[in-house]
């Protein structure tokens, strides 16, 4: 049994929140704007500058205006703007509607119009669709993880809707007669968790899948974890057992 953070309709059914991306009030209006944006090894191909009259824009999920990514591979992604330009990106892993920090890399802050660089899919993005955000702005601006929804004096914004491969996330394997009781929830520190079957370990991803804590134990019933610590946001508790494991949704206040 492979204990890797897992399966894809658990993690879309753990974070998926009834609310709209924002697509309004996202400003630009001037250069730069994309010309080519294309990820290396897939359909997304797309050339389009021809004197933009409105600067977001959404593209359907089909034809050269989507991607298939697989988790755990890292893609060239070619962009030319209008201008100089730095371009950010933000892939929404967890399926949340919302653009978050940890979903963020910056891609290109350069006086070259024309760039190549490399985007990491995590190992442990769950499958599925996902919508991926890419924002341009006036190079010696900035664009950080927060500006996903932030109204910029220049540049442009795209969504397009992308779908994550992952072959290698085991199913959640709740253990038979399981009696699992955990608190607070949110948490601001201490994560209280008792079972009447022995934990055997215990690991902690963020939302993008990254791995913050892995510990072994000695079948311990009554554990504590520390979450002071982390910052405010969503966070996946996988706790192993003898037979079996079970995933928790934890929210950091």
């Amino acid at each position: 049994m492979k204990l890797s953070l897992t399966f894809s309709l658990l993690l879309v059914s753990l974070f998926h929140q009834a609310q709209s991306i924002c697509t309004s009030n996202l400003g630009g209006d001037i250069d730069p704007a994309f010309i080519t944006f294309k990820i290396e090894s897939t359909a997304l191909d797309h050339n389009t500058f021809s004197g933009l009259t409105a600067f977001y824009h959404e593209y359907p999920a089909n034809g050269n205006t989507t991607a298939q990514l697989t988790a755990g591979q890292s893609y060239n992604l070619y962009t030319s703007t209008s201008s100089e330009a730095i371009i950010g990106v933000w892939l929404d892993y967890n399926n949340n509607n919302v653009f978050e920090p940890n979903e963020f890399t910056v891609l290109v802050n350069s006086m070259n119009t024309q760039n190549i660089t490399s985007l990491a899919i995590p190992a442990t993005a769950p499958s599925g669709s996902i919508k991926m955000r890419i924002r341009t702005r006036a190079y010696g601006s900035t664009i950080s993880g927060n500006n996903a929804c932030s109204s910029f004096g220049s540049g442009e914004t795209r969504d397009y809707t992308v779908e994550i491969i992952n072959n290698n996330l085991s199913v959640n394997e709740m253990p038979k007669d399981m009696d699992l009781k955990y608190y607070p929830n949110p948490v601001h520190s201490d994560l209280n968790i008792s079972s009447n079957k022995s934990i055997t370990g215990y690991k902690v991803y963020d939302i993008a899948g990254k791995l913050l804590l892995d510990k072994d134990l000695t079948e311990e019933k009554n554990i504590k974890l520390d979450f002071l610590h982390f910052p405010a946001g969503s966070y996946l508790v996988t706790l192993t057992f003898k037979d079996g494991f079970k995933t928790l949704k934890i929210l950091k206040k």
